[in-house]
């Protein structure tokens, strides 16, 4: 990826972020989120910044086909390699 590419990706991303906390956000000011967009496998992004955090978020699709209870790649790795506390959240839609 050249880093022209990369710079419009990141622009994107960021915004597309933004757009998607922004309602949490408003609905709660005290809370303190620290977003940041990088170029890594997701479950790398997330174990690099559980280092400094002091609770993980992460999202659990329910997949119809899977087996109750399976959780997917990113937050199996997550749950085995994290180095703070971890909610896991089903999602709601």
């Amino acid at each position: 990826m050249t880093e022209e590419d990369r710079a419009t990706w990141e622009d994107q991303e960021v915004l597309q972020l933004s757009d998607a906390l922004r309602a949490r956000q408003a609905e709660y000011p005290e809370v303190t989120t620290r977003t940041d967009v990088v170029l890594l496998h997701p479950a790398q992004a997330l174990l690099n910044t559980s280092r400094a955090a002091e609770l993980l978020v992460v999202g659990r699709r329910a997949d119809p086909r899977a087996a109750e209870g399976r959780l997917g790649p990113v937050t199996h790795a997550v749950l085995h390699h994290v180095r703070c506390p971890v909610a896991v959240v089903p999602h709601g839609g």
